[in-house]
């Protein structure tokens, strides 16, 4: 059996309400001005077991770290992080206090959006071309010029996108693992009401080629180091 850990966060004076774990109640550990929610014991092995519990613990996993993020500030911490007992958690967190409650600091007033953008196709009616002979391959030409010239904008726009995004957020990350469906993560302030309202809209104006859609406030998950647990 774990302690498993979800989070880390800096004590407030305000009562928090913990989320319930995967089986049980969370509770905080505390450490030298730092706190870590967790879920004492739990068994690793156990929620990896099948796919099936698996992605049930990956999603629990989540839904605990978003549920107490909406209250207060936090370090979300990756999936099936978990100590053999209280001592070594303890020791962990003093041995990197300094570095999560810099962390922390940095972060406190910050929340993670990100904007899924699926690229949107052009109707494809080649099979509707009402010609024969030279008229019909004349229209193939340009619809292929057609096809070719929305690629074109479609590309454009991705990169005015970015810019856009550029433009008002410093902290920006791009993912293209596929051509058509691509992510943009940013951290904006914690009651940024102008994004929803104003700046969304505009981007999906201005890059009609792609459907975006953009995220609930999130914790940072995209912009943690490396070095934290």
């Amino acid at each position: 059996m774990s302690i498993y850990a979800y989070a880390l966060l800096v004590p407030t004076a305000s009562p928090l309400v913990l989320p319930l774990g995967m089986e049980r109640n969370t509770e905080l550990v505390y450490s030298s001005g730092l706190a870590a929610l967790v879920e004492p014991e739990i068994s690793l092995e156990a929620i990896q077991a099948t796919d099936e519990r698996l992605l049930q613990a990956v999603l629990n996993h989540d839904h605990v770290i978003r549920e107490l993020f909406q209250q207060t500030p936090l370090l979300p911490l990756r999936f099936g992080r978990g100590f053999t007992s209280v001592e070594k958690l303890l020791n962990h967190l003093e041995n990197h206090q300094e570095q999560y409650l810099e962390t922390l600091t940095q972060l406190a007033d910050k929340v993670e959006y990100s904007v899924k953008v699926t690229a949107c196709s052009l109707l494809d009616d080649s099979d509707t071309i009402d010609a024969r002979g030279k008229a019909y391959l004349l229209a193939k030409k340009q619809r292929y010029q057609t096809q070719q010239a929305f690629q074109a904008q479609q590309c454009e726009q991705w990169e005015l996108l970015n810019e856009l995004i550029l433009k008002t957020y410093t902290n920006v990350i791009c993912e293209t693992r596929q051509s058509d469906v691509r992510q943009i993560h940013f951290l904006a302030q914690r009651n940024d009401s102008t994004l929803s309202t104003q700046l969304f809209s505009l981007w999906q104006v201005q890059c009609s080629h792609w459907q975006l859609a953009l995220s609930e406030p999130l914790p940072p998950y995209h912009f943690l180091k490396n070095t934290l647990i």
